[in-house]
């Protein structure tokens, strides 16, 4: 070995590593780029006989300085940063739109109370009532706006669910490449630095798309999403797609195919912007629908409700200024059948029996048996809400709505009931004329002979008319035309005690539902509340 030999291979090293700084320089801002370095030896040890003398240097290895433990926190910042972005991004455009005073709903609605106020005020006032119900077609209109926007926002996730998919299934299949491109060149000796590079920077990329657990298995990698459903194993690569839910097909569900199987993974899929959209959709958008439907569904009941005590301009008995609740174009989009249903399975019609009492919950409705019988389950908490029957007589109550079913069953056959979800979208003006407004009470009451200084309040009808049984309602309201007008007498003071009975206005004395004629006693001199129960028949006889 000569000096010269020495020399150059030193040389030789130092042009390894000046050539590796080089590189490192040129790709300080490639993404994904590991610095790299050049590894030295001693070279082999010549015997010449009194001892051992060097030959030089040697390249050991070009090593690549990576850090497990920091690029695993990379990772996992990586994927939570995207869910939040993505996250953040859906819920500003929402929140922009409800609390902005010429998009949401609380100024119309503000407008609609005051403008009710002043008819209550002014019943007789003509352009009191033209303002109220163009407050109404108003508010009616702003919860279908709301609502229309709310569904173009659930499209535009599934857009961007069917994108990242795609773009999930590319790096998928670049990663199982690269394991095998890696596993091969390792094999033969060396790291292949560039190739390792690649690899983890298609993890990275990976995360900002979805939450990837990484295992590594005799050098390739493993990728795992959700709880463990396997996206690469080796130089496999499985298919993640964005599909229409089984039991939403308005919903887009991720489901994931391995092993000839097709798995929904909507549910445990978290981490970058595909969690941050599903989080988004399934925290904010679903229960902002649904509440928002509930607030359409509650004020256009009670309104309708209310309206239906009193009697209009004309003096008719009121009608409903909404459309009803229970309208059957509004029951049957409240129920939504399995795609996986036998096809000549029937559907149930959702009709609300409280608004008052209704949840911004969905429901799971699932057949037990061929006989009729279902269970419901609230969701998303899975709480029992009982087990009935098609062949029941009378329709259960759950958290104010009630269930009819229309058809036939197959067990096993499933559905989802959304009480509250498309009510905003739903609601809408059905009065067109301002004197149908019933704005007056159905009862009034004058002072025809006078005798003594006793004054009274106007009578008020503690029977309400209930706008959920027409029949009811009919036969209170031929009861009160049959019956009225009706005279309260009051007869002479005796022993401190005044009394008064009721008469119709033949002057025959009126009776109660048990058949005894309607009269009692008031104390003179003080406030007395008087209650009278007058009987009727109704159309059951």
């Amino acid at each position: 070995m000569s000096l010269i030999s020495i020399g150059l291979s030193g040389l030789t090293a130092s042009s390894a590593a000046l050539t590796t700084i080089g590189n490192n320089t040129a790709n300080v801002d490639t993404q994904g780029y590991s610095r790299q370095q050049v590894m030295t030896a001693a070279g082999a040890q010549q015997n010449i006989g009194v001892g051992f003398i060097g030959t030089g240097t040697t390249l050991s290895d070009v090593r690549r300085i990576y850090n497990g433990y920091l690029d695993n926190q990379l990772q996992t910042s990586t994927s939570l940063n995207a869910d939040a972005t993505a996250y953040l991004s859906q819920a500003s455009k929402l929140d922009s739109m409800l609390s902005d005073s010429s998009t949401g709903v609380s100024t119309v609605l503000a407008k609609f109370f005051t403008d009710l106020s002043a008819l209550a005020s002014g019943p007789t006032d003509t352009a009191a009532r033209t303002t109220f119900l163009t407050s109404a077609s108003a508010l009616a209109g702003q919860f279908n706006t709301i609502s229309a926007q709310m569904k173009d926002q659930n499209a535009s996730i599934n857009t961007q669910l069917t994108t990242a998919t795609g773009q999930v299934n590319a790096l998928a299949s670049s990663i199982a490449v690269l394991n095998k491109q890696i596993t091969e060149t390792q094999a033969s000796g060396g790291q292949p630095n560039t190739l390792l590079d690649s690899r983890t920077e298609a993890v990275r990329q990976l995360n900002e798309l979805v939450g990837a657990k990484v295992v590594e298995n005799n050098g390739s990698y493993d990728v795992y999403i959700g709880t463990g459903q396997p996206l690469v194993t080796g130089t496999t690569a499985n298919t993640l797609s964005a599909a229409p839910s089984d039991s939403d097909p308005s919903v887009y569900a991720l489901k994931l195919k391995y092993q000839n199987n097709e798995v929904d993974v909507s549910s445990v899929v978290t981490g970058g912007s595909l969690g941050g959209l599903l989080r988004y959709r399934s925290d904010v958008l679903q229960p902002a629908a649904s509440e928002l439907g509930r607030l359409a569904v509650v004020a256009s009941d009670q309104i309708n409700s209310q309206l239906n005590q009193g009697v209009d301009a004309n003096g008719n008995f009121g009608s409903n200024l909404f459309i009803s609740v229970n309208d059957p174009s509004l029951t049957s989009q409240r129920s939504l059948a399995n795609t996986t249903n036998d096809q000549s399975s029937g559907n149930f019609a959702v009709s609300i029996a409280n608004s008052a009492a209704l949840q911004t919950n969905d429901y799971q409705v699932t057949f037990t048996d061929a006989s009729g019988q279902y269970s419901v389950k609230r969701l998303p908490d899975g709480r029992d809400m009982g087990s009935y029957n098609t062949s029941a007589t009378t329709a259960p109550v759950i958290d104010g709505f009630s269930l009819k079913f229309n058809g036939t069953s197959t067990e096993g056959d499933s559905f989802k009931i959304s009480p509250t979800k498309t009510g905003a979208d739903g609601i809408k003006v059905v009065m067109t004329d301002p004197k149908a407004i019933a704005s007056a009470s159905p009862l009034t009451g004058s002072s025809i002979v006078s005798k003594g200084s006793g004054t009274f309040t106007q009578p008020v009808l503690s029977t309400q008319a209930d706008i959920y049984n027409p029949t009811a309602t009919a036969d209170l309201r031929n009861a009160l035309t049959a019956s009225t007008p009706m005279r309260l007498l009051m007869g002479d003071v005796t022993n401190g005690a005044q009394s008064y009975s009721l008469v119709d206005a033949q002057g025959a004395e009126v009776k109660d539902k048990s058949g005894n004629a309607i009269k009692g006693s008031i104390v003179p001199g003080q406030s007395n509340d008087i209650s009278l129960e007058v009987g009727y028949t109704d159309s059951s006889g």
